[in-house]
């Protein structure tokens, strides 16, 4: 296994809150500079939301991709994926054309950074937000099978990995409904973005997540790991500073030990979304986003369980 940090955009999910990485850490930062400072704490790789990348000004951002891969290579790591949680269903076609077309994008720059993979939750979602008032669950099925199949194929000319997230509040929410999508869609270069937050909400509730890892173990080549809170269903859940959630990081690395996982398992920070006693930020306020205490204490609190970056052995 290799552990990478994800980097954030500006503002978080497109919001307009001063809140989360935007304002107090790196979010105002260069992308070069993110890579820097991820190889500082040890990192084997770094990740990016896609919309990091393109916060650059547009006549820019060519020349940023060559930069930051030329970065990752001068200090030693990798540019492990990118992220980009587009509309792949909607009742809005216009909006699923330009999710479909803006995933593409995001896969032509994983092509220059030297990425295997692009993963993607199903945004809108399904159930989460409640399209299910708006669509058919046929037509929200069909209409993410399209978009999988469109991107994978695109993805293929690249040489690159589509990867699906099993998501809480989509319409991929269980094991299950994951080896069927992929099943139908039949692309050899469709892999599973594993969230050890989703696995312990949305999946356990079904099935042993030792088990679930070992089912879906050949399409696993993305870890997102996180810990996470339940709300009264599956649909909801707050991510918490590690070790504040029902995540068995034990579990989850001795599950992935079992079927030889080479992959990336990346800290997900994105505990700036929920305050209270069920998360750690305030969306509306200032919020815990201080990514360089979370880059060095996730290693510490992580390596307790055996994750440690390759470099560091």
């Amino acid at each position: 296994m290799k552990i990478s940090f994800e980097v954030w955009p500006n503002m978080p999910w497109g919001r307009l809150e001063a809140a989360g990485p935007a304002w107090n850490s790196w979010g105002d930062k260069p992308a070069t500079w993110c890579v820097e400072q991820t190889a500082k704490y040890g990192y084997d790789g770094v990740d990016f939301i896609f919309a990091k990348l393109l916060e650059a000004p547009k006549a820019e951002y060519d020349k940023q991709l060559r930069d930051v891969r030329a970065t990752a290579e001068r200090v030693g790591i990798d540019i492990g994926y990118l992220g980009h949680h587009t509309t792949f269903v909607s009742p809005r076609e216009f909006d699923r054309e330009r999710g479909i077309e803006s995933f593409k994008k995001a896969l032509d720059a994983a092509a220059v950074l030297g990425a295997k993979s692009v993963c993607t939750l199903i945004g809108d979602g399904y159930y989460d937000p409640p399209l299910n008032v708006l669509l058919s669950r046929r037509d929200a099925w069909r209409q993410c099978r399209e978009a999988i199949t469109e991107v994978a194929a695109h993805a293929s000319t690249l040489g690159l990995n589509v990867s699906i997230e099993l998501l809480q509040g989509t319409i991929l929410n269980r094991v299950e409904l994951i080896e069927r999508m992929f099943d139908e869609v039949g692309a050899s270069n469709l892999r599973m973005t594993m969230d050890t937050g989703a696995f312990y909400v949305a999946v356990k509730p079904f099935m042993n997540v030792r088990q679930a890892i070992r089912r879906l173990g050949p399409y696993i080549d993305i870890v997102q790991i996180k810990d996470e809170v339940g709300l009264p269903t599956i649909v909801h859940s707050n991510h918490i500073w590690f070790g504040g959630g029902l995540v068995d990081f034990r579990e989850t690395y001795e599950a992935l030990a079992e079927i030889n996982f080479d992959g990336y398992v990346s800290v997900e920070w994105e505990g700036w979304q929920v305050g209270g006693n069920i998360g750690v930020g305030e969306p509306a306020g200032v919020g815990l986003a201080d990514f360089d205490r979370v880059a060095e204490e996730s290693l510490e609190y992580l390596a307790e369980f055996g994750f440690v970056p390759r470099r560091s052995r």
